[in-house]
């Protein structure tokens, strides 16, 4: 058991796409699972909108957003993983960093 829990473990380093895309669409399908049973308050489920928002879910989210911020952000800011990994303090020292991370925010 114990072995088979740290293979769970490493599936999000391994795999890290296709996990943000399977988790976007559990989420999102989720999210809209909730909405139609305590919000809206259904009787029955609409399955065709929760696939709908499922969808996005996986392609949007999961797909597009993960271009977004992986590869491209990662080129556009390359400062920003090492940048991360710092303590607080020395993050306030290094001052050519912090103004490339706030840029990241802004985009």
């Amino acid at each position: 058991m114990a072995s088979l829990l740290m293979r769970m473990k490493t599936v999000p380093i391994r795999y890290p796409f296709m996990f943000g895309m399977g988790l976007s669409t559990v989420k999102t399908s989720t999210s809209d699972l909730l909405v139609q049973t305590t919000l809206e308050q259904r009787e029955k489920i609409d399955w065709r909108r929760n696939l709908a928002f499922a969808s996005f879910g996986m392609f949007y989210l999961g797909g597009v957003q993960y271009m977004i911020y992986v590869p491209l952000f990662s080129r556009m800011f390359p400062q920003a993983a090492s940048f991360a990994a710092k303590s607080i303090k020395e993050k306030m020292k290094d001052f050519r960093v912090s103004v490339s991370s706030v840029k990241s925010l802004c985009i």
